[in-house]
């Protein structure tokens, strides 16, 4: 889950400026932590649902507890009404926030077959959509098997074979057209091109922020698979993210890692 916290950290600075600017950021060259850089709600609801895990309590009542502590985190304004209600069903989202918190559960189970049904299981309280429950699914199967030491190769065939996603298109392809979006059907496809040409970890994230778009979620994405393939974060970019977060994220980071042995 780290990975996918970087990717948020290191991508935070670009999303405002890709959802305004008539000529967002589309390339791979820019320095990996700006001043501005910070974690928004990507990070909170991965280590929520970290923390729900950890604690075996209902997800659902940890996210609204994140957002209660964390208002100003960047939520979505869907969200935001589903959290401040008790009780609120889930709103058929097929957003890309159900991909990019899953990673944790790719680490907390056992078997693809938990993997999968578990993400299901944690993305149904807000993102009901079978596109959302999709994304989720894809990206958890990705770290899991990557973690089983699946090769590059495997991973695209079992993505584009079991969940239908179209992974043909290189980045230089994508690159030119690609616009701002929020839906898992062309942000989890596009993260996990970034992931599959890349060469290690810092170029994954390097990749995913080139296509512009939402960059902090596209590159938390792709940042928690490069992390299971490769076999953690580089030293220079999680000390940095770590420090960036406060004392009870950090906390709850560290004990999932360790008790999971990210």
């Amino acid at each position: 889950m780290l990975g996918a916290i970087a990717g948020d950290i290191i991508g935070s600075v670009f999303e405002a400026r890709n959802w305004n600017d008539k000529t967002p950021h589309k390339s791979k060259e820019f320095p990996l932590f700006d001043p501005q850089c910070r974690f928004t709600d990507d990070s909170t609801l991965t280590i929520a649902l970290a923390d729900a895990i950890l604690h075996q309590r209902d997800y659902a009542t940890v996210m609204r507890e994140y957002y209660q502590r964390y208002p100003k985190a960047g939520f979505g304004k869907s969200f935001r009404v589903w959290a401040a209600t008790p009780d609120a069903p889930a709103y058929n989202s097929w957003g890309n926030g159900s991909a990019m918190r899953i990673s944790p559960v790719a680490y907390a189970f056992d078997s693809l077959e938990a993997v999968l049904v578990n993400a299901r299981r944690y993305s149904e309280p807000t993102h009901n959509h079978p596109e959302g429950i999709k994304g989720a699914q894809a990206v958890a199967s990705v770290i899991y098997l990557a973690r089983k030491e699946a090769d590059k190769a495997e991973l695209k065939r079992f993505v584009e074979g079991e969940f239908g996603y179209d992974l043909s298109r290189t980045l230089d392809e994508i690159r030119p057209n690609y616009v701002f979006n929020e839906s898992c059907q062309q942000t989890v496809p596009e993260a996990i091109t970034a992931f599959l040409e890349a060469s290690d970890f810092e170029d994954t994230i390097r990749n995913a922020i080139s296509i512009g778009g939402d960059s902090d979620t596209l590159a938390c994405i792709a940042g928690s698979m490069a992390e299971a393939f490769y076999g953690g974060v580089p030293e220079h970019i999680a000390t940095p993210c770590l420090a960036l977060l406060d004392e009870p994220l950090r906390n709850v980071t560290e004990a999932f890692r360790a008790t999971y042995r990210e």
